[in-house]
């Protein structure tokens, strides 16, 4: 890219947060602890990855529809979705696979053992508390399906206080409605959440000339509870669980003949368990001992056409054991030690040649400060019943070269395990699949003060033994090179954050692009408080990408920019009202060819809030 599109780039993420930034009393500060990265509670400053932080107020101000409204277009993060509301979604992580996208919730590992990918369609945004996206390798703190990064998303949790209720109730366009109510409250010893929530829409119809005409709707019911309770000896035993349960509807012809469905759905639940305990071995010394589970089910339903239909089930379930020991080396020291344990199994209408495998991965982290220098280093150890052992391991380095600048840099390797419909697929599946394996080399840098940062990273990646085909093979690999500019700030009334990201990702086997990798694509959501009422907007811009057919041959789709608009009113302490206008200029766009998204969109919600 020229160097005068590149500037031009830049300048167009970041121009939000470089502006004017005078000292205020009425600013808040950026800083904000996450413990994904290296499972080490840090602020973002501290930390020596690139990381990003979505909060409860931050979710609440976007009023998204759906989880992948809050990541689409963050710095390293792209979306694919084989239409809104529901659909099949790809969230991929710095031009990696969705598969090479780790997804945990509340510490859970999920997604599909049979297709790799996290059901990201699934999350309901009013559950969330929290969102932490980390780019870059991961593998040797959390093991496969980490090579692009991790995401967790964190539910609501309750603190020490009365109980305080709170409610939603909103409606808009495609006949869209959704209801929450949830309680969350706490004593000195225990604190507790308990919330469900709704929503309902007839949706758009997602593919033209497939299946019917109607509109595809969607429904999910979620509930989120969390408890921890404190002991007198310092011991704290805790639980939560995520749950969503409804009904997707999609287009589908017929193979044999061609044939409209009367109707296609996918009956879906996800959810993630976890229960365990928290022991202060000594003073410099905690262990986490917990037991969870993620459950990943889908019946695939047709109905009608020539032979009346048919249904097909997918359901996987992961159990997960972990033991984490965190270890306080002196006053600049620490450690962190465990083990993840956790066994795949698959319950299906399909007869796969095999139906479980388990994993077990021993890993440690090591981090310590010298000066103004950070050294961090991660080891992992892993042993798969499928393809064996393999071993993986981090290390980076940071240096707080001002008060306000912070260096970083570091390399890391990877790698990815093959799906069971990969190895295990009746005839056409593969055991003899290696895992793909990858290498990623970053520099970074962050400006940030109390009222403003701006976060820069230059990575590359290289992909060893990709997948690619059916019947899969190791036969490919990928190098991928990317700039990330983020930024944003808090400042009296303003709120802003920026974000921008150039991606090179080129199959070397062939020397075409990645498929759905847009070279250019950015984000900015900009606000303003007018007192009790506010005023926001979101662009999203992204350039052309490509797909390819089974013989290879490309096709392209044009690049898009949508804007959104957003307003709310505090009616008084409690109750809010919000009210949305998505894709303003109702622009006709496709992040998955053949299927559409929605034009122009209105919606209105209504919020209580206890104080």
């Amino acid at each position: 890219m020229k160097r005068t599109a590149l500037s031009a780039a830049i300048l167009l993420a970041t121009s939000p947060v470089l502006a004017d930034t005078p000292d205020t009393d009425e600013a808040q500060t950026l800083e904000t602890v996450q413990v994904t990265a290296s499972r080490i509670a840090q602020t973002v400053d501290q930390t020596l990855a690139s990381v990003t932080i979505i909060d409860r107020e931050e979710i609440e101000r976007l009023q998204p529809r759906q989880f992948t409204d809050l990541v689409e277009g963050r710095a390293g993060v792209s979306v694919s979705s084989a239409g809104p509301f529901g659909k099949q979604s790809s969230v991929r992580m710095r031009g990696t696979e969705s598969g090479h996208h780790l997804l945990l919730v509340d510490g859970v590992r999920m997604g599909s053992a049979t297709s790799g990918d996290a059901s990201w369609r699934f999350l309901p945004p009013e559950e969330i508390d929290r969102v932490e996206i980390v780019r870059g390798p991961r593998t040797s703190i959390y093991g496969s399906d980490a090579i692009g990064g991790v995401t967790q998303i964190f539910s609501r949790a309750g603190r020490e206080g009365p109980p305080r209720v709170n409610a939603f109730l909103g409606a808009g366009s495609f006949s869209t409605w959704e209801a929450g109510l949830g309680v969350a409250g706490g004593t000195e010893r225990t604190d507790y959440s308990l919330s469900v929530s709704m929503f309902d829409t007839e949706g758009i119809d997602v593919q033209d000339g497939v299946g019917d005409d109607d509109p595809d709707g969607y429904d999910n019911t979620s509930l989120a509870a969390k408890v921890a309770h404190r002991l007198d000896n310092g011991i704290e035993i805790f639980g939560n669980v995520l749950y969503s349960g409804g009904r997707s509807e999609y287009d589908a012809d017929e193979l044999s003949t061609g044939l409209p469905y009367d109707r296609a759905y996918t009956d879906f639940v996800h959810a993630a368990l976890r229960v365990g305990i928290r022991i202060p071995v000594t003073g410099r010394w905690d262990s986490e001992v917990a037991l969870g589970q993620s459950r990943d089910e889908s019946d695939d339903v047709t109905e009608g056409g020539a032979f009346g239909g048919s249904v097909d089930r997918f359901d996987t379930r992961r159990d997960q054991l972990t033991w984490r020991n965190d270890v306080r080396l002196g006053d600049r020291s620490e450690l962190v030690a465990g083990l993840d344990a956790y066994e795949d199994r698959v319950d299906a209408t399909t007869d796969y040649n095999e139906d479980s495998r388990y994993n077990v991965g021993v890993y440690s982290v090591l981090r310590t400060e010298l000066g103004n220098h950070d050294l961090e280093g991660s080891l992992r150890y892993d042993d798969n019943e499928q393809f064996g052992d393999k071993t993986t391991g981090q290390v980076a380095w940071g240096m707080q070269a001002t008060d306000a600048m912070r260096l970083r840099a570091s390399y890391g390797t990877a790698f990815n395990a093959p799906t069971f419909n990969q190895l295990y697929w009746p005839r056409d599946g593969n055991p003899a699949l290696e895992p793909e394996q990858s290498r990623t080399a970053e520099l970074g840098a962050r400006y940030s003060t109390s009222l403003a940062y701006v976060d820069v990273a230059v990575f590359e990646t290289r992909v060893d033994n990709l997948i690619a085909g059916w019947p899969a093979q190791n036969i490919d690999e990928a190098r991928i090179r990317g700039l990330e500019v983020e930024g944003g700030h808090d400042i009296g009334p303003w709120n802003s954050r920026a974000s921008l990201t150039l991606l090179d990702a080129e199959d070397r086997g062939t020397g075409d692009e990645l498929a759905r990798r847009a070279p250019v694509s950015a984000r900015i959501d900009l606000d303003r408080q007018f007192g009790d009422f506010s005023l926001g907007g979101t662009v999203l811009a992204r350039s052309r990408t490509f797909e390819y057919d089974f013989f290879g041959d490309a096709t392209r789709l044009s690049g898009y920019g949508t804007l959104g608009l957003r307003a709310a009113y505090a009616i008084d302490p409690e109750w809010t009202v919000q009210a949305s206008v998505t894709n303003v200029f109702d622009r006709d766009y496709e992040t998955q060819g053949g299927y559409n998204q929605p034009g122009r969109a209105a919606f209105v919600k209504l919020r209580y809030q206890q104080r």
